[in-house]
């Protein structure tokens, strides 16, 4: 039974999105029109009471939140080398830089982008949320600039999923007041990664593009 993949347009289905596609898995990609709420519809919310995307169905497993969505898919699909065999050192980077990712990168896009998840209905608040966002946004992408020193990949080399996930936030931050495309490796980064044939299928299903100039 082909998996199905339930997301939006650029939104945080991409990296598990862009692993199916480098995979070459038997899946289904469902679109939401989050503007009309569909990921709050009945149906939805059945499998991911959470109402946000993405969602990956794989059978009787569901499994929601983008970074774990990302290592169900590749974990699934071994031959596609987007994760380093566990018990190598490698393994442990990649974990690291995942939850990093997920747990303090998108984290502090997360309260530029919507401040008012931390400041409520204060209007007065959400200037000084933002602001301390973006300082956070400062540190943490000049983290990921260093990480890349030297490297093609976040692991050397080897493109992995933390690689797709990373080009995910990446995205996101075209519109954030600190963007990772201002930074030359990070710019780099995404160049190689969009230029990889499974990353535009997945850009031309999701409606997302991205002119790094």
């Amino acid at each position: 039974m082909a998996m199905r993949l339930y997301g939006a347009k650029g939104a945080g289905s991409m990296a598990a999105h862009a692993a199916l596609e480098e995979a070459g898995a038997d899946y289904d990609f469902t679109l939401l029109d989050l503007s009309k709420g569909e990921q709050k519809a009945p149906a939805y919310l059945a499998i991911n009471p959470n109402g946000r995307v993405p969602t990956l169905v794989d059978g009787d497993t569901v499994v929601f939140e983008g970074a774990a969505c990302l290592m169900h898919a590749i974990d699934r699909h071994p031959e596609c080398g987007l994760a380093p065999a566990p018990g190598r050192a490698e393994r442990g980077a990649y974990y690291k830089w995942l939850v990093w990712m997920t747990n303090t990168l998108q984290e502090s896009g997360g309260a530029w982008a919507h401040p008012e998840n931390w400041a409520g209905a204060d209007e007065a608040i959400k200037p000084k949320v933002q602001a301390a966002a973006v300082a956070r946004l400062t540190r943490h992408w000049d983290m990921a600039e260093v990480g890349l020193e030297g490297r093609p990949w976040l692991l050397g080399e080897t493109i992995s999923g933390a690689d797709l996930f990373l080009f995910m936030l990446a995205y996101w931050s075209r519109r954030y007041p600190v963007r990772a495309q201002d930074r030359p490796n990070l710019a780099e980064h995404a160049r190689r990664v969009m230029a990889r044939p499974a990353v535009a299928r997945m850009m031309a299903a999701e409606a997302a593009e991205w002119d790094l100039g």
